[in-house]
């Protein structure tokens, strides 16, 4: 099943529990997202190969409400585990990356997958699945909940194996994805206003 494009889709107001002066709007629905939800974890499951252990690896902070939803879905064996990983420098497209927790897992000889929330520039990605490969897993998927469309793909760009939107090129919380460590409680994706200081999601 393909991704939900909404790079062409308004926004729509914030539930009124949640107004803030920091959000424009509402661009992914609760109910939206968990019907998403759903739909990827039978994609996965549907996927995934049987004849050795899986992983299912989640990269924090952001990942970890969408990692919580897809994986009560399955009915199949998994090891689950974290990895931390963080920006930082002035310039994020650029900027080296920070293990801040190391996984416990030995990935060897297991089919992997890794479940990040956002793909904007794909630094992370890209550098997360590099390091990974030296562990010489039988096989290594990617998932994204979300996947920004930019006009100009930088050298960075990936491509994940599984995704569960794609949005248009805006800041986004909520569902996990912070800024400033604020908005990860809120249960749809909202965007952030243009007069509010961010650089990029990751």
């Amino acid at each position: 099943m393909k991704p939900v494009d909404l790079t062409l889709k308004g926004l729509e107001p914030v539930p009124t529990p949640w107004n803030s002066d920091m959000l424009k709007g509402m661009m992914i629905s609760s109910e939206l997202i968990q019907k998403r939800v759903g739909e990827l974890a039978d994609e996965i499951d549907r996927s995934m190969p049987d004849d050795k252990p899986v992983v299912v690896l989640s990269l924090l902070s952001g990942a970890f409400l969408f990692t919580a939803d897809l994986v009560r879905h399955w009915r199949f064996s998994i090891e689950l585990d974290f990895m931390g990983v963080s920006s930082y420098g002035k310039n994020v497209a650029s900027g080296e990356l920070s293990w801040t927790h190391p996984m416990q897992i030995d990935l060897k000889e297991k089919h992997v997958l890794v479940i990040d929330d956002i793909l904007d520039t794909g630094q992370t990605l890209r550098k997360v699945t590099d390091k990974l490969h030296l562990s010489q897993p039988a096989s290594l998927r990617t998932c994204v909940l979300l996947r920004k469309e930019r006009q100009q793909p930088s050298e960075h760009s990936v491509n994940a194996d599984f995704v569960g939107f794609f949005i248009p090129d805006q800041f986004v919380v909520g569902y996990g994805l912070d800024f400033a460590l604020q908005f990860r409680q809120l249960p749809f994706i909202g965007v952030l206003d243009a007069h509010a200081p961010h650089t990029a999601n990751d």
